[in-house]
């Protein structure tokens, strides 16, 4: 099953889905600009993947030296001894045993699940696919990823970058951890992990990334709540001596000032004439009440009086 045309008529994750769907073998290409993506697929799943490219894309060895997993000194020695052997690092590391099989296999899933969330921000390019090809014929090591998934992961990703780029605008912005947090709470693994690599003088948001092992849009979004929650501050520059907070003091503006006094006043004449209201109220209930008394004890007298005579008239 061949294919190809263009992303504007057919999008990445409908072509994903697509072969998903028909249980596809073969070899996606993907082209937008300068930048080019290969996925190997095998019964309709994703098992590898290749990113050609000006973007901060790096190779699974590349990640692993960047991201410290292998000591720069090993990870060369390493490197010139699957030169010598002619295989690949990953299986010259998986073999001294600084990582196992699966480790290394939880590392390629990561970098095309980054793969896909890059791909799927693309809205022009072109696309084709080469049934039965491969893109790695030897490798020792078996990824299978349901493409649906990788989509959904990525849509949800793509919903909330925004609000996350606006707070973070520039990858050359400075990071820098508060001494005194302002706020004690429970962290998440991501943002625990970008946390401890972030120095006492501070980290470039752009270099954060390369180092952190979590990539681009979990770097992110642990930065972004990390300061969100004042545990770490941006900065101008690496080693910039914190500041003091200065304690603020609001000057009211006249026109303010003028408000609040005729709120005073109105305040003030409101309560007056509840006050008066409520005291002619009171006298008026209490004159009530001596006119009702008064009243009755006519009627009483009356009564005594009148009761006798009626006794003797009957006598």
């Amino acid at each position: 099953m061949e294919m190809e045309g263009s992303i504007q008529e057919f999008s990445v994750p409908e072509i994903l889905q697509f072969l998903s769907l028909h249980e596809a073998d073969g070899v996606l290409k993907l082209k937008s600009g300068k930048e080019e993506v290969h996925f190997g697929f095998k019964k309709g799943k994703i098992t590898d993947a290749i990113h050609k490219g000006e973007q901060l894309f790096h190779s699974i060895s590349e990640y692993i030296k960047r991201t410290g997993l292998i000591p720069p000194n090993t990870f060369k020695e390493y490197s010139e001894r699957a030169t010598e052997l002619g295989i690949s690092i990953l299986e010259v590391i998986e073999k001294s045993g600084d990582l196992s099989k699966k480790d290394i296999e939880n590392i390629i899933a990561f970098k095309i699940q980054e793969t896909t969330c890059e791909v799927l921000t693309w809205n022009t390019g072109k696309y084709t696919f080469e049934a039965g090809k491969k893109l790695y014929e030897n490798s020792p090591f078996s990824i299978e990823i349901e493409p649906n998934n990788l989509v959904m992961e990525g849509m949800r990703r793509i919903d909330e970058w925004p609000l996350i780029i606006k707070a973070l605008p520039d990858e050359n912005v400075i990071l820098r951890k508060l001494d005194k947090p302002e706020i004690d709470i429970e962290l998440k693994e991501d943002e625990k992990t970008v946390l401890s690599k972030i120095p006492e003088e501070g980290i470039s948001l752009k270099e954060l990334v390369e180092i952190s092992g979590v990539g681009k849009f979990r770097t992110y979004n642990s930065a972004y709540r990390l300061s969100e929650i004042g545990i770490i501050e941006k900065v101008e520059s690496v080693g910039e001596p914190i500041k003091k907070k200065e304690k603020i003091s609001i000057k009211k503006k006249p026109i303010e000032i003028v408000k609040t006094l005729k709120g005073v006043i109105l305040y003030i004449f409101i309560f007056i004439n509840v006050f008066f209201l409520f005291k002619f109220r009171l006298n008026e209930i209490k004159n009530n009440i001596e006119n009702l008394l008064e009243f009755l004890k006519e009627s009483t007298y009356k009564t005594e009086t009148i009761l006798p005579i009626a006794e003797g008239e009957k006598n």
